[in-house]
């Protein structure tokens, strides 16, 4: 279980919110507010939810939370990168598969 207040004392990017929610508040909801993929001139908040790690050591939780960070910022740079036209590594999203997960769509 995460302590009260653990949550409250994450500080990470301007626009990235984060809070304790989902089926039996065993997730880490994370909410990063962000241009648009497809239309940069809009903003959207794009929600991010992985399991808490059953741990009470805060190191451990720590690095969990680097961990999570970085699968929430590859799933965006996916999103963002864009090659000759192609957006080669466009990430899976709702019923596709991990959001996580590196694909190719060369």
């Amino acid at each position: 279980m995460v302590p009260a207040g653990w949550v409250a004392g994450i500080g990470y990017k301007p626009g990235w919110r984060f809070r304790v929610g989902g089926p039996g508040n065993r997730f880490l909801c994370v909410f990063a507010e962000t241009p648009d993929s497809l239309r940069p001139e809009r903003t959207r908040v794009t929600q991010h939810m992985f399991e808490l790690p059953p741990t009470d050591d805060p190191k451990e939780r720590a690095r969990w939370l680097l961990g999570v960070l970085l699968l929430a910022e590859r799933h965006e740079a996916c999103e963002f990168l864009e090659v000759d036209g192609v957006r080669p590594f466009w990430p899976n999203h709702q019923d596709e598969g991990s959001p996580y997960e590196l694909v190719e769509r060369w």
